[in-house]
């Protein structure tokens, strides 16, 4: 299973303490980091644009996914979103006929 991921920091939770939320901040990058040594970030990276980051997610179950999204260092400090992927093959066999 893929999912497409993106993670926003919380414009309701500004940093009060910027050494805190570096610390956050570190962390979070390393347990990513980790997770792509593992093979289970295919890809992704940080936007260049504003404080979030994209990636592509490969796990075997949904309740894997929730694992990793309930260990992520910066979990209460990010709004998520999470988009599974298909391929191209799986839209062209929803334009199939349905066979009955």
């Amino acid at each position: 299973m893929k999912f497409l991921v993106i993670e926003r920091i919380r414009q309701s939770i500004g940093p009060k303490d910027l050494k805190e939320f570096s610390a956050m901040a570190y962390k979070d990058s390393k347990y990513k980091v980790d997770l792509k040594k593992k093979g289970k970030i295919v890809e992704g990276g940080p936007f260049l644009d504003s404080l979030g980051v994209s990636y592509i997610l490969e796990t075997d179950t949904i309740e894997e996914m929730g694992e990793i999204f309930f260990n992520s260092p910066g979990n209460f400090f990010v709004d998520r979103e999470v988009h599974p992927l298909g391929t191209f093959e799986d839209t062209l066999e929803g334009f199939q006929p349905s066979r009955k």
